[in-house]
């Protein structure tokens, strides 16, 4: 596979933004690039953790850029590969991000006595999954380059667990962890470095890739095969979408309808900007907010995130579906998935 120069990447991300900023699109859209975990010289224990020292000189030109435009530090973190390499040092419940009771062999590590499995961290933090260990260190080396004070938000780019390939490759250990990934990502919880900030989470992946080079896991990282059918069943649904499962079908005939789109509230929004939001759109956006009202059709939850959703979903319709209609200061999401639920009924074109 041919790579590319750092300095070229770097060059790269710079005429992408300008071109951005040269069109007001620079808030909107932003520039960055996902790393794998191989751009940590280690990654245990999280708090001593560094960049590889090679590329030192681009990831801190990169981490510049994104502090600068404000854009996410994106990683690809698997700890199924950490598991795969390292069988008798790794917890599997522990990478499956569970924490439950289990025996490790690491000296910082607890849990042979049968109780929550976890690993400690020599400054004091305590982890019982890898993939909060995985980020703190990732967040240990930004910080390491001098970026601790600078807002840098890390988003997990890429995570999964196959399905098939070798003996922790299957699909019990492939929907346990999915299921516990996705659940993590609505959690609205941080990591032990930083418990307040919410991490954005992006599964790996929806197909099985039969083609792709590799090892016989790097093919069977889906929740779906190529043809349609489940690998395995994993529940795919929002607290505030439609009650309906989530299958293929759905998915196939959704893209294939193209002009069925929605316009939801992102799972974790601010509820200070979600309200300002609802008030506009029942005020100056005029939208006719009665199905929200308590003797509305959509009042029920009686929740910010579900009122404000109905209200910017009618302001997008209304306002022709263009992408900035559902912007709202960064808490908008067009989905294809239709997020009506019993007798509410969410407008569309």
């Amino acid at each position: 596979m041919m790579r590319m120069n750092p300095k070229a990447l770097v060059q790269a991300m710079q005429n992408m933004h300008a071109a951005l900023l040269a069109r007001g699109l620079e808030r909107k859209i932003k520039v960055t690039t996902p790393h794998s975990m191989a751009v940590l010289a280690s990654s245990f224990p999280p708090s001593a953790s560094t960049f590889a020292p090679d590329i030192t000189p681009t990831m801190t030109s990169i981490l510049a850029f994104l502090a600068d435009t404000g854009a996410p530090f994106m990683v690809n973190a698997y700890p199924y590969f950490a598991y795969r390499d390292n069988p008798s040092s790794v917890n599997l419940e522990y990478a499956l991000l569970g924490g439950s009771a289990g025996v490790g062999i690491n000296a910082s590590s607890s849990g042979s006595g049968g109780g929550l499995y976890a690993v400690h961290d020599p400054k004091g933090y305590v982890y019982t999954n890898m993939l909060d260990a995985q980020i703190d260190a990732v967040r240990t080396a930004i910080n390491g380059l001098g970026f601790g004070n600078r807002s840098i938000k890390i988003t997990v780019s890429e995570s999964g667990w196959p399905s098939k390939g070798d003996s922790a490759a299957t699909p019990e250990n492939a929907k346990t962890y999915n299921t516990r990934l996705i659940e993590r990502a609505q959690s609205n919880k941080g990591t032990p470095m930083r418990p307040k900030e919410n991490i954005e989470v992006f599964v790996f992946a929806l197909f099985n890739e039969n083609k792709k080079e590799g090892g016989v896991s790097e093919r069977n990282f889906g929740i779906f095969n190529g043809d349609g059918s489940k690998v395995y069943q994993v529940d795919l649904s929002c607290q505030f979408c439609s009650d309906d499962e989530m299958t293929f079908e759905k998915i196939s005939s959704g893209v294939s309808r193209g002009p069925s789109v929605w316009c939801v509230a992102k799972p974790h929004a601010d509820e200070k900007v979600l309200q300002s939001v609802l008030d506009f759109c029942c005020g100056p956006g005029g939208v006719d907010c009665r199905e929200i009202d308590r003797s509305g059709g959509c009042f029920e939850p009686e929740k910010l995130h579900a009122h404000a959703s109905y209200a910017m979903n009618a302001y997008y319709q209304m306002h022709g579906r263009n992408y900035w209609n559902c912007d709202f200061k960064g808490t908008g999401l067009v989905t294809f998935s239709d997020p009506s639920y019993g007798t509410c009924r969410y407008s569309q074109q």
